[in-house]
């Protein structure tokens, strides 16, 4: 370890992470532009600004979805949902069609229960699902109906990948537990009505950025970034990341001088696309690729039966990472091979070429409305993943 990462920033405390935890938690539902959203943003300056890091907040346009409402009806039943936000919107009052099993020879005029995904067929849910559902509509399917859960039966969503340029087919996603009535209602036939009453309109969100200055203007400079949006309250799978993001800017101020300057973003959009990455990068043209490394603090860091991932972009980062996990503590990740990025935002910075270390994974109530700080985080693992991550900065720095 360097002499400038012997000093552990006080951020990592785990008292200190769960009071942040909890605090995120406090704003509520986190998706993109909403209350909760925009909450966060004010906080995270707040925070920053305490420890002398001047934050801004980025304003950027993205479609936003409005609901009125997502449900499916047939004639001994009724299941509200949520729609896949980058999927299709049915007209007032909705389509009514045969209910059928997902794989049904004859599809058309139909509403397909896809109930193939409770035994893992991940096709339905899938980062990539957009040509799946276009070849559904083009055999004439007229919607789709997704049960999904957690280990508990509630829903669990789909990120909106293609959000600016959706898939026409409707689709609702509803909790797992009610698959026992849909099945119920594919053996009694007959038909059902799903309605997805919503639009897409423009609207705002905003990132949180800050910049420490470096001694060198000659030095390629390092960004740290996290997302700051999800589905639900998301504690586990946003809040590690974002206790974490806080105390790295916080321990680098306290430093007496860095050689090279700390750029920090705290994304919105993550659940759609990474919008608020994307806007972040087309705004600074050369960093994806001009940048020392990107450090990304992605999804489920330090959670309770977290699916945990290492990922970085050459030997090099690779070596150092795999250092800095041993000397924390870390232990049960999974070390991706060099230069694959995952599924988080180190991929779009794997898409420009860029270096990238990243920490992401998955847990149990992962896009679940039941991520929540008592059932599915852990402060004592987020502070060793924190600690991993401040070596690895400080190791960068210089």
């Amino acid at each position: 370890m360097s002499p400038i990462s012997s000093g552990i920033p006080s951020g990592l405390d785990p008292a200190r992470i769960e009071a942040r935890l909890r605090a995120y938690e406090g704003f509520g539902v986190h998706r993109t532009g909403w209350p909760g959203d925009d909450r966060t943003t004010e906080w995270l300056r707040a925070e920053l600004g305490a420890a002398g890091v001047p934050a801004e907040a980025q304003r950027f346009a993205f479609p936003r979805v409005e609901v009125q409402r997502a449900r499916l009806t047939w004639a001994d039943g009724v299941i509200d949902g949520e729609p896949m936000y980058d999927g299709g919107f049915t007209r007032i009052g909705g389509l009514t069609g045969d209910l059928g099993e997902d794989g049904d020879p004859e599809p058309f005029g139909k509403i397909l229960i896809a109930t193939s995904v409770l035994k893992g067929d991940r096709k339905w849910v899938a980062p990539d699902a957009r040509a799946h559902y276009a070849a559904l509509e083009n055999e004439g399917t007229l919607g789709v109906v997704v049960p999904i859960g957690d280990p508990e039966g509630e829903i669990v969503l789909r990120n909106a990948e293609h959000i600016r340029q959706p898939f026409g087919i409707p689709v609702l996603q509803v909790a797992a537990k009610h698959a026992r009535n849909l099945n119920a209602a594919l053996l009694q036939g007959g038909e059902a009505t799903l309605e997805i009453d919503g639009d897409r309109l423009n609207s705002r969100a905003t990132n949180v950025t800050a910049t420490l200055l470096g001694s060198d203007e000659a030095a390629a400079p390092l960004v740290v970034m996290t997302p700051k949006s999800g589905w639900f309250t998301c504690t586990a799978e946003r809040g590690g990341g974002i206790a974490i993001w806080l105390a790295l800017a916080e321990g680098l101020a306290a430093l007496p001088a860095r050689r090279r300057t700390v750029h920090f973003v705290a994304s919105s959009g993550h659940e759609l696309h990474h919008a608020g990455l994307e806007e972040f990068m087309k705004q600074r043209a050369a960093l994806p690729k001009g940048a020392h490394a990107w450090l990304h603090l992605g999804a489920s860091i330090g959670a309770k039966n977290a699916v945990a991932r290492m990922g970085a972009a050459d030997e090099a980062l690779h070596s150092l990472t795999t250092a800095a996990l041993a000397s924390a503590g870390v232990e049960g990740y999974e070390a991706m091979g060099v230069g694959e990025p995952g599924g988080g935002e180190a991929r779009n910075i794997h898409q420009y070429g860029g270096r990238y270390v990243t920490f992401l994974g998955g847990h149990r109530y992962f896009h679940s409305p039941q991520d929540t700080f008592d059932k599915a985080c852990d402060p004592a693992s987020v502070a060793r993943w924190g600690t991993a991550m401040w070596t690895v900065l400080t190791g960068l720095l210089d």
